[in-house]
């Protein structure tokens, strides 16, 4: 899916738009309906594009991420092949909190250094994830969360 949308975002900016912007430019001895009929036909796909971008962005930023009673697996959009930890294979899991205390990422680092990062971009609640994880990896894996010194 990530490769759709990313095709269709380099299709719609990287093709069309600049297209669309040269028609733009060239409109000369146009009426003034003309141009802002030509103008909203030519930008009428950048328009659309934003929504796929959004969407792009989305999946980038929030990976699709499993936790199962054999481990954690976190899908990517631009690996074929997920990220997968069985429970025994996670060194340490380290948490940074917002300021108003709720947790703002997990990172799991496994023994080979492959790690998988959770961020919240907003809505998760990422306090009963820790718990979970405190209580099937022990404290000394998971240890309570530092406080971000950002705001």
């Amino acid at each position: 899916m990530g490769t759709a949308v990313s095709l269709l975002v380099l299709f719609i900016f990287g093709w069309w738009l600049p297209r669309a912007i040269r028609v733009l430019r060239a409109q000369h001895g146009a009426t003034r309906p003309q141009e802002i009929v030509t103008a909203v036909v030519a930008l009428a796909p950048a328009v659309i594009g934003i929504g796929p971008l959004v969407v792009l962005i989305a999946l980038i930023r929030n990976p699709k991420t499993y936790v199962t009673a054999s481990g954690v697996t976190q899908e990517s959009v631009f690996h074929r092949q997920p990220v997968s930890f069985a429970w025994g294979d996670i060194a340490r899991v380290d948490c940074r909190t917002q300021s108003d205390g709720s947790i703002r990422t997990i990172a799991l680092v496994a023994t080979d250094r492959r790690h998988i990062e959770l961020g919240n971009t907003g809505g998760v609640d990422f306090a009963s994830m820790h718990e979970l994880l405190q209580n099937q990896l022990g404290p000394a894996v998971v240890p309570q969360c530092e406080r971000s010194l950002s705001r």
